[in-house]
This record gives C-alpha cells, structure tokens and sequence, in this order.
C-alpha cells in the first residue's frame, strides 16, 4: 500500500509518499482529520465531524465517549479500508483533545482541536 501526501509536500524525490501500510493509513487519516464535512463539493458528507463538539466541555467523560462513538461510526464510512479496533479521547487542554485510535497495524497518535477553524494544530502520529 502506498498513499501520496494530500498536501502534495516535496521531497528531493519529488511529491512525499507513505510506503508502509501503518503510515499509508495515518496519512488517509490526517486527510480526513484536515477537511471539515461540508467542505468537498460532490462529497459534502465525507470529512471530520469534530466541529459537533466545539462548545462541548471535553473534560467530561460523557463528552469524551460521545466523541469516540461518534469519530467510530464516521470513520466506518469515510474510510471503510481502516480497520479499527477501539478509540480513546481524552483532554488535553481547552479546545485540545488526544485520539488514540488502535488498528491491527499499531496505533494512530492524534492531536487536535474541536474548533473547525484550527486545523494548522492537527498531528498525527504512528507506532507500530
């Protein structure tokens, strides 16, 4: 499996690429995490849904599991190809949450912020 940076960064080799599958899906992800639902004409409904919880207080073990059910059911349908084994959510800091999303691979380290406005502050991570 390869994925091609959505950015379109470059390298000395020309556009980044991500070769291991581990990788190839995180970068399917951070693609996902960086574009708002509503934002692709032709698709409006594929996209991040954090937004939903923008004024939700996220230190709230509720809020949090809301979050994980909700981030669990979207992913099944924005991107059937990732298999997930369990999601955890927990705050960071206002406005900043961490998802560790588990699949077969290894595990998706993602920081990022509910505000739709800011999504210069997503990363995402890869252990294997």
């Amino acid at each position: 499996m390869q994925e091609i940076d959505h950015l379109m960064t470059l390298n000395t080799s020309g556009v980044k690429t991500y070769k291991s599958a581990v990788e190839a899906l995180a970068e399917r992800f951070r693609e996902w995490l960086n574009t708002p639902v509503g934002s692709i004409w032709g698709n409006p409904g594929w996209g991040n849904i954090l937004g939903e919880f923008q004024h939700e207080p996220t230190s709230l073990s509720h809020v949090q599991v809301a979050i994980e059910n909700r981030l669990l059911a979207k992913l099944k349908v924005d991107l059937p190809e990732v298999s997930i084994k369990s999601i955890t959510v927990s705050e960071i800091e206002f406005d900043y949450i961490q998802v560790v999303i588990s699949i077969p691979e290894g595990s998706l380290l993602v920081v990022t912020s509910t505000d739709t406005d800011d999504t210069t502050s997503n990363t995402v991570k890869v252990s294997a």
